[in-house]
């Protein structure tokens, strides 16, 4: 009897090489390809015929993989929009979260803002996304569950928003500081707000270069940027409370910086929590029903069973 090779490809290794490999031909056929997508599709494709113990981690790479293919083609779909909200978006924050003077906090903060808040923000705002990354690369080290659940359910929540901004395209508050609310300017190129500052600060141009690929300008509601925070935090929830303190004072960190920075409302801010919640409540329930549907036992049937 020959073993079988470790390396055998699978079904699923399969997709994943058809879905790179389509990915790579979608964008250069319309006209988008740049050298990070063919690194982001070469290094899927690498992990995915490497191995068994590669392919663990393509367990929880491949939607990673995905939230980045999805949010970085969203301008093929913009057509699709509905009307875009301005002035109303920004009349509603008034009205419940209100501000000294009766306007309301990303244009309180817009003539207030400080070097050292600009700093602290800043850092925020860069570092959100990493953190995801970061505990999910622990999670994997650890060999802990969570590193596949904590993937989907980043999958999920900007499944979540790119749906919502489709369904729901808002200006966000910088673009009405400096538009106005009449209709909107479908010209308007995305902008770096008050993270301009943090770059001018230090000398960079991080997020200058960050915010010239965004292709949906219109994409404020729910906000991401507070959905990833949160969703960390709830799932190193139960590691203690050192975990819960850093990772809840971060999310609440990003949250102000949103709003600070005048990206975001605060009820973009309460948009994406739900969203968060969303997401993992759809991942842990379909993981949950994987893990009683494996426990189940397999009947098993005796050979002299002879019985009618």
């Amino acid at each position: 009897m020959t073993s079988q090779s470790p390396s055998r490809a699978t079904p699923f290794t399969w997709l994943v090489t058809l879905l790179g490999l389509g990915h790579v031909a979608l964008v250069a056929y319309t006209g988008r390809l740049r050298w990070d997508h063919v690194a982001a599709d070469a290094l899927l494709l690498g992990v995915a015929w490497a191995g068994p113990r590669t392919r663990r981690f393509l367990l929880g790479g491949f939607p990673l993989w995905l939230t980045g293919m999805l949010l970085d083609s969203q301008g093929l779909w913009l057509f699709l929009r509905g009307p875009i909200h301005t002035g109303d978006l920004w009349e509603l924050e008034r009205q419940w979260f209100p501000a000294p003077g009766g306007t309301h906090w990303p244009e309180w903060w817009a003539t207030r803002f400080h070097p050292a808040l600009d700093l602290v923000t800043g850092f925020s705002y860069a570092a959100y996304l990493y953190e995801v990354f970061a505990v999910a690369i622990f999670f994997f080290v650890e060999k802990d569950s969570r590193f596949q659940r904590l993937c989907w359910a980043f999958l999920a929540v900007n499944a979540i928003g790119v749906v919502v901004y489709v369904l729901y395209p808002a200006a966000p508050p910088w673009y009405i500081l400096q538009y106005g609310h009449g209709p909107a300017d479908l010209t308007a190129p995305p902008s770096p707000a008050g993270t301009a500052r943090f770059d001018a600060l230090l000398g960079i141009s991080y997020f200058a270069g960050f915010y010239s690929r965004n292709t949906n300008v219109f994409g404020a509601m729910p906000s991401l940027h507070a959905a990833y925070p949160f969703m960390v935090a709830f799932y190193v929830w139960n590691r203690g409370w050192a975990w819960r303190v850093s990772t809840g004072l971060f999310a609440l960190l990003v949250a102000f910086s949103a709003v600070y920075l005048t990206h975001h409302y605060i009820l973009d801010v309460l948009a994406g929590m739900f969203a968060t919640l969303a997401a993992v409540l759809v991942v842990e329930t379909l993981f949950a029903r994987r893990t009683a549907a494996a426990a189940v036992p397999m009947p098993v049937h005796s050979r002299g069973d002879t019985r009618a």
